[in-house]
């Protein structure tokens, strides 16, 4: 039996070295420290307070506990390990100590809509320096003529509460929600609760960089939610030097209509969504443009449904009767570029309307047709999925779907900050492993595939309901073997094949019945194994016609709608849209990797340690408590937002001795020039 001998010796802990759940968000303050972003955030952040912490350090103390542990709460986090380190994690960005879960709440409760959109897009954009992210070749797109393109996902989510049993009684204090000033009911799509918040987000899907969000209740305030998204667009694109022209707001049906298009042209921005207008669907020469379209596959992963698409053309989108401007005006028609996706469906459509057994899907493409035609288009758009993997991501990394605040404001703080952080993470992981500034290389477009739809594709829907109306097993009850199918809303003949409706004429002069006929097309009974004895001329081209005396009241509708049916497609056939000639390369996708990058610097921190020793100058001596420093404080003036941001700074005299562990990418990363000359730092 082996014998081994086990030597165990201790040693005092060092109090001085942050636990390792700290250290990320140690060296992300530290990197935001060196930049001077925390003494810009310092004039920037504000909340209207008497006294105590300002808004910064509430944004600080935010900063440490999503990028620590945000599955737990604020008081459980602050309890299990920030309280004992408190004051070395605030000196390493110059400050006293960060606020409490009692106080970080009240700073939250008194947070303001109209002092913290204002600078929104500074803290998602400017305090992680987006800049040079963003104007790198990798996080742009190309379309078929080469050229790059920035696009914007726009897409809101919302984020539901159920509320508890709330009895009223003589003998029970009076009720009172928390919830009541912060959310309202509204439609919450899948999710399930009785009240709401909704988060307008905007992020650079080439980069993955959040540029925009904010929360309203319920379902937002439309319109005024959706111009602050486009503008915070529009300003950064001018503030990157992105032409708004090549930038493209790729947003989802709920901005399908004339009011949402409008606010894009107004800003001058190019746009990709779904076109909400169902009544397409019925007009005849639409339905006439749809027959007479050429189809051609759409690019796709192999992984989801095989998809054709068509081009439309131009057409013009009115706006609704009762849909109005802000100040009360009318919008105007605006003429917008259409395209058609199908694919083969049975059933209720999930999107679109399903015409004779293809879902058909309808989009406004504000991108010219000689770079994106109709199949490189409808696969940008519908690119657009992987925005849900970037949602589940930020969930599940900082929980920004759990209520932090019940005070509107402060939960779009603590939201901001969290996007904030993904934003720099993005950017340091990206400064560490820069790619080459070239743009990615595109292959030569192989030629589309071109689809054969159906003969006579799509038949009239309301044809098809008329048809469906008739007394079918009337009709037929002479007719061995014939059947009115609900499910291929067709007449079937013996052998199972579907007759089309081709004419509507009188045989009898009793103004109550009418004759309509219904016909195979041609060659449709070749093949047919009762043939022979189903008609009486054997001729080759000859297919079967039958007559029905149906209620005169519908067979009018029938005619009028086929009379109607027949003059548009004579004119569709006469202005049949041909696909454009498109440029010779194939599209690229943004090759950049954003969750890749967010991995390199979680490598560069892993297994970092640092060590923080605090000594701290001597405060001014404090004057007797009955005697006044000075007029302000005789009057009881309020403080200037700076003499409030200076209140808590460390005092002359102090240093701050910060011992950092890590690999060579952790040194390069951290060991930049510093701005504040107490603090010193040493690489071991």
């Amino acid at each position: 039996m082996s014998r081994t001998n086990r030597s165990v010796t201790f040693k005092k802990r060092n109090d001085d070295r942050l636990p390792e759940r700290l250290t990320k968000a140690a060296a992300l303050l530290l990197l935001l420290f060196n930049a001077g972003k925390i003494d810009q955030a310092g004039k920037v952040l504000k909340v209207r307070r008497q006294g105590g912490y300002c808004a910064a350090d509430a944004w600080l103390a935010l900063v440490v506990w999503l990028q620590s542990c945000p599955q737990a709460g604020i008081k459980t986090f602050w309890n299990e390990t920030l309280a004992r380190c408190n004051q070395q994690v605030a000196a390493i960005v110059g400050r006293k100590r960060l606020p409490s879960p009692a106080a970080l709440s009240r700073i939250l409760k008194s947070m303001e809509v109209g002092l913290l959109r204002p600078i929104a897009l500074w803290l998602l954009t400017v305090v992680p320096a987006v800049d040079a992210l963003l104007a790198h070749p990798a996080t742009q797109t190309y379309d078929t003529r080469g050229q790059g393109w920035h696009v914007f996902d726009l897409d809101p989510t919302v984020t539901t509460l159920r509320q508890r049993s709330l009895p009223a009684g003589e003998d029970l204090p009076e009720p009172m929600r928390r919830a009541d000033d912060f959310a309202a009911p509204g439609y919450a799509g899948r999710k399930r609760g009785d009240v709401q918040i909704k988060r307008m987000t905007v992020q650079h899907a080439g980069s993955g960089v959040w540029v925009h969000g904010h929360i309203s209740p319920g379902n937002g305030e439309g319109m005024p939610d959706f111009v602050a998204a486009l503008t915070s667009v529009a300003e950064l694109c001018d503030r990157v030097g992105i032409e708004r022209s090549c930038a493209i707001m790729r947003m989802d049906g709920e901005f399908g209509t004339v009011p949402w298009f409008s606010a894009c042209r107004d800003l001058s921005l190019p746009f990709i969504t779904r076109l909400n207008r169902p009544k397409y669907f019925e007009d005849p020469e639409f339905l006439a443009c749809l027959r007479a379209a050429s189809w051609f596959s759409v690019p796709d992963s192999g992984s989801g449904p095989k998809r054709v698409a068509a081009e439309l053309g131009r057409w013009t989108v009115r706006p609704g009767t009762k849909t109005r401007r802000a100040d009360g005006t009318l919008y105007e028609p605006i003429e917008v570029r259409v395209i058609a996706c199908a694919l083969p469906k049975t059933g209720k459509a999930g999107r679109g309307r399903v015409l004779d057994g293809f879902q058909v899907e309808l989009f406004s493409v504000d991108l010219p047709a000689e770079a994106w035609p109709a199949c490189e288009a409808a696969a940008l758009y519908f690119g657009r999925a992987a925005e849900e993997n970037r949602f589940a991501q930020e969930d599940r990394e900082f929980g920004l779907d759990r209520v932090a605040s019940y005070n509107l404001a402060g939960q779009e703080l603590v939201t901001l900050t969290g996007l904030m952080l993904w934003n720099l993470q993005l950017v340091e992981g990206f400064n560490l492993e820069t790619p080459p500034m070239t743009p990615p290389p595109q292959a030569a477009r192989s030629a589309a595939v071109a689809i054969e739809m159906p003969a006579a594709w799509p038949r009239d829907p309301l044809v098809q309901r008329v048809l469906a109306e008739l007394p079918w097993p009337d009709l037929l009850s002479s007719r061995e073997n014939w059947a009115w199918s609900a499910e291929e809303e067709a007449l079937l003949c013996p052998d199972h094949r579907p007759l089309a409706l081709t004419s509507v004429r009188t045989i009898w002069a009793d103004a109550e019945r009418t004759g309509v006929a219904l016909r195979r097309p041609t060659h449709g009974c070749d093949g047919c194994p009762i043939r022979a004895a189903c008609m009486p001329k054997q001729r080759a081209t000859t297919t079967k016609m039958i007559e029905l005396s149906v209620p005169s009241e519908m067979a009018a509708r029938l005619q009028k709608r086929l009379s109607k049916i027949r003059a548009v497609d004579t004119v569709a056939q006469k202005r049949r849209v041909k696909p454009p000639r498109a440029g010779g390369s194939a599209i690229v996708v943004a090759p950049l990797l954003p969750a890749r990058a967010r991995q390199v610097l979680n490598s560069a921190l892993r297994a970092l340690e640092i060590t923080v020793r605090v000594i701290l100058g001597e405060e001014p001596a404090p004057l007797p408590h009955l005697i006044s420093a000075g007029a302000a404080d005789r009057q009881c003036r309020r403080r200037t937002w700076e003499e409030r941001w200076l209140s808590n700074q460390l005092p002359e005299g102090s240093s701050v001795d910060i011992r950092v562990g890590g690999s060579d990418d952790c040194r390069a990363l951290l060991s930049r020039e510093q701005t504040c000359a107490q603090t010193m730092l040493a690489m071991t």
